[in-house]
């Protein structure tokens, strides 16, 4: 038992004896030299891509409201169904509007009665007056009564006028052709009237489903180099495979939120602010669905053959001023000398300015500053003491 313990002891003031060795030889030999990992100058096809997500909607769109009030009596389309222009979609129960006739009529009967003896009044004093029988006051009076019954029965006639306008109301017919999308009433259920753009009961929406856009919200950055007749390129995580061209149609003069969307799009318990771009798809789109999440890709400017480096190896003393006012700066590593002692040679690095052009997720365009084959620090190497701020302006935005 005594000669384990001895030969433990022994193996570990051994191990001991040779870190003490290694610490020793490191200690002579200087600190370890942290390399700096660096990165060629290369030419490739660089371009600044814009890269936003939009919901489909259908170009063509309406929803369907009645102009008056009452209860549902017929309905006779689903969801899904395609309507021409001119297709009945709904009838509301009458009742309450031929009630509200028979009293109009009974009332324009009784207006027209009181007419018919205030002219015969009228017309008799008439002649007493032309013959100075009666004095002008009299004679106004009945003049008087005659124009009030004349009135009444204007009056009664303009509302069974009414009346008839709404009893043809009360069939809605579909505004367009297209498909019955989001409808929302039965038989039996009451629907208010409309009385401007934004109120009344919606019953559902038709919409052309042959003619879609998609509808993206995009930031201040990003949206002044976008313009109508851009062209766009659309993929669908629903269609996987299938890439769309789009048309940029529309773009918002001032910021709104997504919040709140129009009818139709599915609801989301998140808004997203920005200006609102619309993007005509171009193609077949039969596999679309309106509400569906479209990625849209639009290339903002693109260089070809460009000379590139990484974006990490790109330097500025202060990214919050705008990338125009910038002054951008590489480390360029400086050839290595072979030293006389066989030892690894240092690092070294010459600090120069650049000037950069387009960039993507990974690089930057060097316009000018650098050659091709020139070595560049992608990270700050040590020995340089300068405030670490570099380039984490190209990310905004993105």
């Amino acid at each position: 038992m005594k000669g384990i313990l001895y030969l433990l002891l022994f193996a570990a003031v051994l191990g001991g004896g040779w870190y003490a060795y290694k610490y020793w030889q490191e200690s002579q030999s200087g600190a370890k030299v942290e390399t700096v990992p660096v990165a060629p100058v290369i030419k490739r096809d660089i371009s600044d891509v814009l890269e936003e997500t939009g919901t489909i909607n259908p170009v063509n769109k309406v929803a369907i409201k009645s102009e008056v009030s009452g209860r549902v009596q017929n309905v006779y389309v689903e969801d899904g169904m395609m309507v021409t222009s001119g297709f009945v979609l709904v009838e509301l129960d009458k009742t309450d509007l031929l009630n509200t006739r028979k009293d109009l009529e009974y009332e324009l009967k009784e207006a027209e009665l009181n007419y018919d003896r205030a002219k015969i009044d009228y017309d008799r004093n008439n002649e007493l007056f032309k013959k100075k029988i009666i004095s002008y006051d009299a004679y106004d009076q009945v003049k008087t009564t005659l124009d009030l019954r004349s009135n009444t029965v204007l009056k009664v006639i303009t509302k069974l006028d009414t009346n008839t306008d709404n009893l043809k109301k009360t069939t809605i017919f579909s505004p367009t052709s297209g498909t019955v999308l989001n409808k929302n009433i039965e038989v039996g259920e009451m629907v208010v009237g409309a009385n401007s753009v934004s109120s009344g009961t919606e019953m559902m929406t038709v919409a052309d489903l042959k003619d879609l856009e998609v509808s993206s919200y995009v930031n201040e950055i990003d949206v002044t180099r976008l313009h109508v007749g851009q062209n766009i390129e659309i993929t669908v995580d629903s269609t996987p495979g299938v890439d769309y061209s789009g048309v940029v149609t529309h773009v918002a003069p001032m910021s709104s939120s997504s919040s709140g969307s129009s009818a139709g799009s599915s609801s989301s318990s998140s808004s997203k602010d920005g200006f609102e771009v619309r993007i005509a798809v171009k193609g077949d789109v039969s596999q679309l669905k309106m509400g569906m999440t479209a990625n849209i890709t639009a290339i903002l400017k693109e260089v070809k053959d460009a000379l590139a480096v990484p974006l990490s190896s790109v330097f500025c003393d202060n990214y919050e001023l705008a990338p125009s006012n910038q002054k951008y700066y590489v480390y360029v590593e400086k050839p290595a000398v072979a030293s006389d002692n066989g030892k690894q040679p240092e690092q070294e690095f010459e600090k120069r300015d650049v000037t950069i052009g387009v960039t993507d997720t990974s690089g930057a365009e060097i316009k000018s500053g650098l050659t091709e084959g020139e070595k560049v620090a992608i990270k700050r190497p040590p020995s340089m003491s300068e405030p670490v701020r570099n380039h984490d302006w190209m990310r905004r935005g993105r």
